[in-house]
């Protein structure tokens, strides 16, 4: 049952992944079908993909302290807000997701650290890889967007 929760979560990020970094026009034209008040709000993939791993994290079993989860937040936030182009002179989104993976370490120190630590490496295996290999920029953004919170199932395997 975890699993159905996961994927079902893992789409729902995938897709405030794409609608965060849609222009105003691709919003429209791509989730016409979607609520206004939704397309209307500004922070989509930093508030909606953070929100939604870290429901997954509680899914999971992951636990830690409420400044933990609020680091967590934060850590996340910043993480999602840049493809770190400033330090390595392009978007890499190997980085990218190697930090989202990051974002995890106030609540490492409360549950499982390996699998965690595994996440960081498999999330940026998976973003960069996948966006080497996909050049459609809407289906990579909702494959970065999904591999967010699917990860979380290493914490239930391993």
């Amino acid at each position: 049952m975890i699993w159905v929760f996961l994927l079902l979560i893992s789409c729902a990020s995938a897709i405030c992944y794409r609608m965060g970094g849609c222009s105003p026009e691709d919003l429209e034209a791509e989730w016409g079908w979607v609520p206004g008040w939704i397309r209307a709000f500004p922070k989509k993939r930093d508030v909606g993909c953070n929100l939604l791993t870290a429901g997954a994290a509680v899914i999971v079993g992951v636990h830690g302290p409420w400044w933990a989860w609020l680091l967590l937040f934060g850590l996340t936030w910043g993480a999602l807000s840049t493809y770190w182009d400033e330090l390595f002179g392009f978007d890499n989104h190997w980085f990218h997701g190697f930090m989202i993976g990051m974002s995890f370490l106030p609540l490492a120190f409360f549950c499982e650290p390996l699998s965690l630590g595994i996440r960081c490496l498999a999330l940026a295996i998976l973003m960069g890889g996948y966006s080497k290999i996909v050049t459609n920029a809407t289906w990579e953004e909702l494959g970065r967007g999904f591999v967010m919170p699917i990860t979380l199932g290493l914490v239930v395997l391993l």
